[in-house]
């Protein structure tokens, strides 16, 4: 009675959650339910087996200055599946302006029979790189023309927390703590460039529809300072268990599609495509992403947590 009671909040949350807010701050991914692991490290071996995961995402495509995101993770469960380790590689361009990410993850679970606690925690550096002198100018520009190649290594750390059963999830995660200047040069008033706080809240549900269907809904709320908040309302139906294929609403800013298939008991393959619905569609012709994973099944292997989350 009491996970019903779960599961329908949830899905009115899934619900209502769209009546605000839009906004893009650091690197999104439509497909972020494939790879949680990248905004939440406790997600980390939740999965019960070795798993290499990537992502590769085009946003905005025809546009001068598209956002390319690249990234790759590797999790696995350790010590009698009472811990999960993994490792997470982004690489993301956006004009003059680039970034790579390493970040090592570690996770502790926790078993209440019916119910499963990750708590997760993040550590690792940014390469942050801008080179104004790439860019191409109608007149020309003698700050553009001075301005010499500049980059910053910056230490980061995060923490996260993925509670779920059989039949519901919730997540919460903060993917970077410390509020690092990207500013070349500091004032005693202000510092004009951080990297700013990402707070993130996930949740979904599974659904049985009949003995074939499945339906899926999930959301994720990110919030920034400074910034709206971020909204994003996904329904996927799971049929055979297969072939995943769903729609997905980020509010106030764009609508998209998701498919994913298991090719192999150890492959998937998935796509996605994003229609801007704001100002911006008439300068690009949407955004495509494309995932990839591949589970290596342990001798003693077993699923931990449902793989519908």
């Amino acid at each position: 009675m009491k996970q019903n009671l779960l599961k329908h909040i949830i899905l009115v949350i899934v619900l209502l959650s769209g009546l605000k807010g839009f906004s893009q701050q650091d690197p999104m991914f439509t497909q972020y339910m494939n790879n949680p692991v990248l905004i939440n490290p406790s997600y980390a071996g939740t999965f019960g087996n070795l798993n290499v995961n990537g992502i590769f995402r085009k946003q905005w495509v025809g546009f001068d200055w598209q956002p390319t995101t690249t990234s790759i993770s590797v999790t696995s469960p350790f010590l009698d599946y009472t811990t999960g380790v993994g490792f997470t590689f982004l690489h993301d361009d956006i004009g003059p302006l680039s970034q790579t990410g390493f970040y090592a993850d570690y996770a502790y679970h926790l078993d209440f029979n019916d119910a499963q606690l990750s708590l997760g925690l993040k550590a690792g550096f940014n390469y942050y790189v801008k080179d104004l002198q790439g860019l191409t100018t109608n007149d020309f520009d003698w700050w553009v023309s001075l301005s010499p190649l500049t980059s910053k290594f910056l230490f980061n750390t995060g923490v996260g927390a993925f509670y779920y059963t059989n039949d519901y999830y919730i997540g919460f995660s903060i993917p970077k703590l410390i509020r690092n200047s990207l500013a070349e040069d500091e004032n005693t008033y202000e510092i004009v460039g951080r990297e700013e706080r990402h707070l993130f809240l996930t949740g979904g549900a599974i659904f049985d529809i009949n003995p074939i269907v499945k339906i899926k809904p999930s959301t994720m709320l990110r919030m920034v300072n400074g910034a709206p908040f971020s909204i994003d309302i996904t329904a996927t139906a799971i049929v055979y268990e297969r072939v995943w294929a769903g729609l997905m609403y980020r509010v106030g800013e764009s609508l998209g599609a998701h498919f994913r298939m298991t090719l192999t008991d150890g492959l998937q393959l998935g796509y996605s495509y994003d229609y801007n619905n704001s100002r911006l569609s008439e300068y690009n012709n949407g955004t495509h992403e494309v995932f990839i994973s591949y589970t290596i099944r342990q001798r003693s292997g077993r699923i931990l947590s449902p793989r519908y989350f």
